[in-house]
């Protein structure tokens, strides 16, 4: 199946935006979003089908179980949370001889309301030393992914052999995840502007920041909208977050 073919879903559900987003990392602007919230509109059949087809290219792509005999998918709060379950039944038809099962992280928030991932504490010790695969659907900055490697690995003592998602955006790879393996079903690298490497240049055409999806609500409650001083300093907005 071609990258023409992957992508058809995406355009089938409506999640391509355009507009003048601030992207989760809050390090960078763009002009095309990929909203995962559009992804349930092609349908409950259609939307199962997809995420089979995540795994047959991931097992056609090489990823590799090991001699592992149980292994956890994981769908990090909230947004691949629905997901898991019907990736994990999949590969249990594939592979009967591996035990599959979905797992989850929880989103919590600091004082000042920034969310990051936690481990639910019911689920804690059923983690512990086990073996994960993550489910992501839209990989931009990969922050996500790595923020649910760094969790299961540093407070379950967990391993997570691989990574995989519906759409990358990036393109991040296993190495920049900090997985052993990354299979994204589509990838394809959208136009993003670093605002640490300079002003980005919507912001400086004046074009107003999208609220919705993304930060910009927030952006635009510290900075207001474009556009900017030359020497503004974004700096704030980032600084302090938790990945």
């Amino acid at each position: 199946m071609d990258m023409e073919e992957k992508g058809r879903f995406i355009e089938e559900s409506g999640a391509v935006l355009i507009g003048h987003f601030v992207f989760k990392s809050r390090k960078h602007h763009g002009n095309l979003y990929i909203d995962k919230e559009q992804f349930p509109e092609i349908g409950a059949r259609k939307l199962v089908e997809l995420i089979q087809h995540v795994g047959a290219n991931a097992l056609a792509s090489g990823l590799d179980f090991g001699n592992i005999r149980k292994i956890g998918i994981i769908g990090p709060a909230y947004g691949a949370t629905p997901f898991v379950l019907p990736l994990a039944a999949y590969f249990e038809e594939q592979r009967p001889d591996i035990h599959f099962f979905p797992a989850r992280t929880e989103q919590a928030f600091d004082e000042e309301g920034r969310s990051y991932h936690v481990l639910p504490d019911k689920l804690r010790s059923r983690y512990q030393n086990g073996v994960f695969i993550i489910l992501e659907d839209i990989v931009n900055d990969g922050t996500t992914i790595r923020e649910t490697e760094e969790l299961f690995r540093t407070r379950a003592n967990a391993r997570i052999i691989a990574a995989l998602c519906f759409a990358d955006r990036g393109p991040q790879t296993a190495e920049s995840l900090n997985v052993e393996q990354y299979y994204p079903y589509f990838a394809r690298k959208m136009e993003r502007h670093d605002i640490r490497e300079g002003s980005c240049p919507q912001c400086q055409a004046g074009e107003p920041i999208t609220l919705q999806p993304g930060k910009g609500k927030e952006w635009v409650a510290m900075f207001g909208q474009p556009p900017y001083p030359e020497d503004k300093d974004f700096s704030s907005f980032w600084e302090g977050q938790s990945f």
